[in-house]
């Protein structure tokens, strides 16, 4: 009977939906979702709603744009980038799942959690055993949560979503009825608030977390029963469920941030998790850094869970299933645990810069299959490889300008160059070079394409 009830659901019940939806939320709301949107909201000051346009568009419509781009394609992050470029896009799939996985995005999730636990508790130590015995127990963790494959978003969303929603509703809700301070400081940095934001949105990785975790709706969707021809609409339907819930998380965060003006001290003094920890415990007293450092490490756990499920699903994919699901799922939590240990102020420093280099060709990717409507068109197509190629080297540019300021490589002459691109002092020098690349590759191809027909036309 279960199987046969399974054949015929057309769509999840409203309950359903709203517990996928809340594990979706909860897998993309990880350390980064928690504690990047305050500390925007703190450096953003009074320009906090301007500069919150900008992180709607690449942290919050990007993914949702992404859910929708997979159901257009009607494939997965690998098919949909292989079509485009056939040759590259293997290469750049496994480079991106890498740096989400077990190279940045997941080891970053333990080295979060850690430092929450030591600005909390005051706890120091220059041994690295602590960091490395408690990232061992929070990937034996997150096996378990993997250990089920079909059930990942029900453990997720039953068991992680509602105490990390009381306590993050119990953060925002004090934060907003009784503000830290109310004389909301101007922004600390140069340059407009709404690049700020839109280039600042990169660094939550969510982006490329919409394109993997599509695997692991639909993985989920077909063990709950629900028919391939309902299929699409459902996974539209629960990423604007929990990007919906995550919209309003990242609202709340950056009014607190920008709230707390001149309490906090210096600017450089408290970000990130030490931001968190500070207000959480201002807001809630001796209680919220206690509060805080479980939120954190339940918000880390529901992203290392996604995004590990999600890697795993990709290479047992793309190996032809040599590679298998819970191998995978081992290799990227030890990996993971390994990186975790060198501490999060050098993950984010040294490994960030790659991944907002990647997120140029993965908005160019999405935008494709969104809003071109014949996906198969060779016209299209070609505009839209050029195009990812274009965004991909802009990407590399990009990198190698952040990696020259952070090493000190004293690259005068290609600093000099690269600032002299358009937009290139905000980061966005990549969204006029693309849009030049693709309008010069559809109409060259139009161009050749009639050369062809008018040189056959005259062998005949």
């Amino acid at each position: 009977m279960e199987k046969q009830s399974k054949e015929i659901k057309d769509s999840l019940p409203a309950k359903e939906l709203f517990l996928m939806g809340a594990a979706l939320f909860s897998m993309h709301f990880g350390s980064s979702s928690m504690t990047w949107p305050m500390n925007w909201g703190k450096e953003s000051g009074s320009s906090v709603f301007i500069a919150f346009i900008g992180v709607l568009i690449t942290a919050l419509l990007m993914p949702m744009l992404a859910y929708v781009a997979l159901v257009r394609g009607e494939g997965t992050y690998n098919t949909l980038t292989k079509k485009i470029m056939p040759k590259f896009g293997s290469i750049f799939t496994t480079i991106t799942i890498l740096m989400l996985g077990p190279l940045y995005v997941v080891p970053r999730m333990s080295a979060s959690s850690w430092d929450g636990i030591v600005q909390a508790t005051g706890f120091e130590t220059s041994s690295k055993l602590p960091i490395i015995i408690f990232s061992i127990i929070f990937y034996l963790v997150t096996y378990w949560f993997l250990a089920g494959r079909s059930d990942t978003m029900d453990k997720i969303g039953k068991i992680l979503f509602p105490v990390l929603l009381i306590i993050v509703v119990c953060i925002i809700g004090k934060g907003l009825l009784d503000p830290i301070s109310k004389t909301w400081a101007p922004k600390s940095y140069e340059g407009s608030a709404f690049s700020y934001g839109f280039t600042g949105g990169y660094a939550t990785g969510d982006i490329l977390c919409a394109l993997v975790f599509g695997i692991v709706i639909l993985n989920n969707l077909r063990a709950k029963g629900v028919t391939e021809k309902n299929m699409n609409s459902n996974i539209i339907k629960v990423g604007i469920c929990g990007i919906g819930m995550l919209t309003l998380s990242h609202l709340g965060h950056m009014v607190i941030g920008a709230t707390t003006g001149g309490a906090m001290g210096p600017t450089g003094d408290l970000t990130y998790v030490k931001l968190y920890t500070k207000v959480a415990f201002l807001l809630l007293g001796g209680s919220g850094g206690v509060l805080y450092c479980v939120a954190l490490a339940i918000a880390s756990l529901t992203t290392a869970v996604g995004i590990t499920a999600a890697a795993a699903e990709f290479f047992e994919d793309v190996s032809n299933k040599k590679i298998s699901y819970k191998t995978a799922v081992i290799v990227v939590c030890v990996s993971s645990t390994l990186v975790g240990a060198i501490g999060l102020d050098n993950i984010l420093a040294y490994v960030g810069p790659l991944l907002d280099s990647l997120s140029p060709a993965l908005i160019i990717l999405i935008l494709f299959y969104v809003f071109v409507p014949k996906v198969n068109d060779k016209r299209c197509l070609f505009a839209a490889r050029c195009t990812m190629y274009a965004s991909f080297v802009y990407g590399i540019l990009d990198a190698i300008y952040a990696y020259n300021s952070l090493c000190g490589w004293n690259l005068n002459t290609f600093e000099s160059l690269y600032l002299k691109m358009p937009l290139a002092n905000m980061k966005l020098s990549w969204v006029v070079g693309c849009a030049i690349v693709a309008l010069l590759s559809y109409v060259f191809y139009q161009l050749d394409k009639k050369q062809v027909i008018k040189n056959v036309k005259v062998s005949e």
